[in-house]
């Protein structure tokens, strides 16, 4: 039997869809960096649109995973999900040349980009959220 929560009490719940959608963007993103380059087709092998893949994937995962955190949240939470998210970009690239890919830090750089530039999502939703809570 659940408890209703009192109303002073912070739920630590992700949104559900949100976190699986990230999960799940997660899941392609390193499913489509471990397809050999062979295989790739020629005009996505092209250096920079390479970096834009890196970019807006790890982005989009960032973005995601934001979107999942509850409203009231305490900063290290969010922190600390995004430092992970670098992590598996470091994990990303050390492992591709198992599959005849190279690795870059041209495409880490990329992702970290993404990542950060995905953390104005965090500032916009705490500031809804706060004027939502004083009107």
């Amino acid at each position: 039997m659940m408890w209703p929560m009192s109303e002073n009490k912070i739920s630590y719940r992700f949104h559900r869809r949100w976190f699986a959608a990230a999960l799940l963007s997660l899941g392609v993103v390193l499913t489509a960096t471990h397809i050999p380059q062979a295989a790739m087709p020629k005009f996505l092998q092209q250096s920079m649109l390479d970096k834009a893949e890196h970019f807006l994937s790890y982005g989009m995962v960032a973005a995601l995973f934001l979107l999942s955190l509850p409203n009231r949240v305490r900063f290290t939470v969010p922190a600390i999900g995004l430092l992970i998210l670098a992590a598996i970009g470091i994990f990303d690239e050390l492992t591709q040349p198992l599959v005849n890919r190279q690795a870059s830090m041209g495409d880490y750089a990329a992702d970290v980009i993404g990542i950060l530039l995905a953390c104005p999502i965090l500032l916009v939703k705490r500031r809804f959220r706060s004027d939502t809570a004083a009107s």
